[in-house]
C-alpha cells in the first residue's frame, strides 16, 4: 500500500471518533438538551403510533450511559440543571456509587421509569442502562444508603413503583461493586422467604395521598443502629405508621422485634 493511502487510512479511524475530551459543562449541556426533548415530546404524543417519545427516551438513556462511563469525573458533578428537571440523582457517601433516575414519560397512570447506575473501579468509571420492556418493569429510585462493614461496602437503594393513580409499591434493593463489576444480586436480607437482596411491599396510594410528602412513611436505613425499618401494610393494602425492622446481624439483615 502507498504511504498516501496509509495516511488516508488512518486519518479516517482517527477522526471517525471524538478527539477531544468534554468539559463538565458542555456534557451537561448536551445531557440537558437531550433530556428536554422527553419532555418535549411527551407533551406532543396525541398521535397515535408517534414513537418520538420513545426515541427520545432511548437517545438520552443512551447518551447518559455513554457519558457517565467515558468521562470519570461525571460521578461528581452536582447536574444541577438536570436536577431542576427532575433527573434524579443519588450518590453513595465514599463516592464509588451513584444511580440516575428518571421518568421516561411512557404508560398513561402506571408510569414507566429507566436507570442508569454508575460505579467507579480504580481511575474507570462504568455504567449500566436499566430500561423496561413488555415483562420487565424498571422502577424509580428515591435515596440511596451507604452501609460499610469490616472490609465490604455496600449501597441501599430505595426504590418505587406507580401501577396507577391507586397502587404503587416501595422497596429496597441492595449493590455491591465485587471484583471490579456491579453485583446486583447481594442476597443481605434473611426473611421467611429466604435470603433475598431486596424486600417490596404494595400498598393503596389513597391511604397516603393526603399525607404531606415529606411525612409520608416510607424504608430508611440507620447505619449508626444497622437497621432497616420499613413500614407496615394492613390486609387492606393501607400503609401504616407501624414498622418492621431488620437488623444487621453480622451477617445478614434479620427481623427483630420493635
Amino acid at each position: 500500500m502507498k504511504p498516501a493511502k496509509i495516511l488516508l487510512l488512518i486519518a479516517a479511524v482517527v477522526f471517525s471518533k471524538p478527539t477531544f475530551a468534554q468539559s463538565p459543562k458542555a456534557i451537561e449541556a448536551d445531557l440537558l438538551k437531550s433530556f428536554k426533548r422527553i419532555g418535549y415530546w411527551d407533551q406532543k404524543r396525541s398521535d397515535a403510533g408517534d414513537d418520538s417519545l420513545e426515541n427520545a427516551t432511548d437517545a438520552f438513556g443512551k447518551k447518559l450511559k455513554n457519558y457517565t462511563e467515558n468521562y470519570a469525573f461525571t460521578i461528581n458533578e452536582p447536574f444541577t440543571s438536570l436536577k431542576k428537571e427532575r433527573l434524579d440523582m443519588f450518590t453513595s457517601t465514599d463516592g464509588l456509587f451513584r444511580i440516575y433516575s428518571w421518568d421516561t414519560g411512557g404508560g398513561g397512570t402506571m408510569r414507566e421509569f429507566a436507570n442508569v447506575i454508575q460505579y467507579r473501579t480504580g481511575d474507570k468509571t462504568n455504567a449500566v442502562l436499566l430500561t423496561g420492556t413488555n415483562d420487565i418493569y424498571i422502577p424509580f429510585y428515591s435515596n440511596l444508603y451507604t452501609f460499610k462493614t469490616g472490609n465490604k461496602t455496600y449501597y441501599l437503594g430505595i426504590y418505587g413503583a406507580i401501577y396507577s393513580s391507586r397502587y404503587a409499591g416501595t422497596g429496597i434493593k441492595i449493590f455491591a461493586i465485587e471484583n471490579d463489576k456491579l453485583n446486583q444480586n447481594v442476597k443481605l436480607i434473611k426473611t421467611q422467604s429466604g435470603i433475598n437482596s431486596k424486600i417490596f411491599y404494595d400498598y393503596d396510594f389513597g391511604s397516603i395521598a393526603y399525607v404531606p410528602y415529606g411525612k409520608r412513611p416510607t424504608i430508611t436505613f440507620d447505619a449508626t443502629t444497622k437497621t432497616i425499618k420499613i413500614p407496615l401494610v394492613d390486609a387492606k393494602g393501607n400503609m401504616t405508621r407501624k414498622l418492621i425492622t431488620y437488623k444487621f446481624t453480622g451477617k445478614y439483615f434479620e427481623k427483630v422485634k420493635n
